[in-house]
């Protein structure tokens, strides 16, 4: 019996047993889609859509660039929102010593999709040298590799590691340095 005096059959308890343990589960989404260590990464949108990300394109790029990993044959693995990438490009001395390893002539990848309520990261400040989510106002410093640099979120965004690859093509180096998306700091 609940707490309100109403009967719980057993059926009512899986149920409510299932829907506590997937909820996570399905909220955070299923990490095949994200990024893996070899991906090339293409452009998620505009005029590049499908085409490989090049710090050059980076570089040339008002904004941000919105990509996603892509596979061997070139498909791109967008199944999961979460796989989606944020790329901006600072110079190379404006980023902490220890995140420049993870960078490529200055290009930074972060997760596109904000720590505080999952929203999608879809600009950049130029002068604070932030990314910005529009949701709820969020910003992010590139140079700190994400950190937080005015909330409400409480979590940096997690950095994706790039390389360049054959004839330029940005690749992911290693794995997200943490969970993408919203969660406990």
């Amino acid at each position: 019996m609940s707490d309100a005096g109403i009967p719980l059959g057993r059926r009512d308890v899986v149920v409510g047993a299932l829907a506590c343990c997937l909820a996570p589960a399905i909220a955070l989404g299923d990490d095949s889609g994200l990024p893996q260590k070899g991906d090339n990464l293409v452009h998620d949108e505009g005029p590049d859509d499908g085409k490989p990300v090049t710090a050059e394109s980076v570089a040339k790029a008002t904004g941000v660039v919105l990509a996603v990993p892509s596979n061997a044959s070139g498909a791109k693995k967008n199944s999961s929102r979460f796989s989606k990438v944020v790329l901006v490009q600072l110079k190379p001395d404006e980023i902490q010593d220890e995140y420049r390893p993870n960078a490529v002539d200055g290009v930074v990848a972060f997760s596109a999709i904000c720590t505080h309520q999952a929203c999608t990261i879809n600009a950049f400040n130029p002068t604070s040298r932030h990314l910005e989510c529009f949701c709820h106002h969020s910003e992010f410093s590139v140079a700190e590799g994400g950190a937080v640099a005015h909330g409400p979120a409480r979590k940096r965004l997690p950095m994706l590691p790039i390389a360049k690859g054959e004839g330029g093509v940005l690749i992911v180096a290693d794995e997200f340095t943490g969970k993408p998306g919203a969660g406990p700091a």
